[in-house]
């Protein structure tokens, strides 16, 4: 059984769509063969795409489940699954993040303040070594433009990222807890 996990999700414009193709990814690596949260959700979305009602929907999609050996206690329990996959992506991102920032922020700056110091030196020099300050002085600008650039591009990621997963993870949540309180 082939799931779209686009079709049983709400996807809106304000996720971006390669994270949200990452977390998609994800779960679906964490699929059970057996009847679980995803399948339970897809038969539940068709329910109510027919136009029943979400209780009768989770209830019907819950009794047909029933057959194929799910419990409550196994769909909850596969809720939290899906929900720790999606914090451990959420983990991984983190790390990511935290070594690009290392990567090309952290480097650059330190890269950037260590030839600020070389020309305080040079300064104190000859003549002759102004021509290199000026090329120096070109570096610097260039290192912290670039960091600069750099930060604004993981900020703005991180922000997709965070957003993205909020609006995943707080509808598997409500799922959960919509599907706790029905059946």
């Amino acid at each position: 059984m082939t799931i779209s996990l686009r079709d049983i999700f709400e996807v809106t414009d304000q996720m971006d769509d390669k994270v949200l193709l990452k977390l998609f990814t994800a779960l679906s690596n964490a699929q059970s063969k057996d009847f679980d949260y995803l399948k339970f959700k897809q038969s539940y979305k068709s329910l109510t795409g027919l136009g029943m009602d979400e209780s009768t929907a989770a209830k019907s999609a819950f009794l047909t489940a029933t057959t194929m050996g799910l419990t409550k206690e196994k769909l909850l329990q596969t809720v939290q699954h899906y929900k720790n996959t999606l914090n451990a992506e959420k983990e991984q991102f983190a790390l990511a993040l935290k070594n690009q920032i290392a990567n090309n922020i952290d480097g650059r700056t330190l890269e950037a303040n260590r030839l600020q110091e070389k020309i305080s030196e040079n300064q104190r020099k000859m003549e002759q070594l102004q021509k290199e300050n000026a090329v120096i002085e070109q570096q610097i600008s260039r290192l912290r433009e670039e960091s600069e650039t750099s930060r604004s591009r993981i900020e703005e990621t991180r922000n997709k990222f965070v957003n993205t997963f909020d609006i995943l993870y707080r509808e598997v949540e409500e799922d959960g807890s919509l599907y706790d309180k029905i059946l």
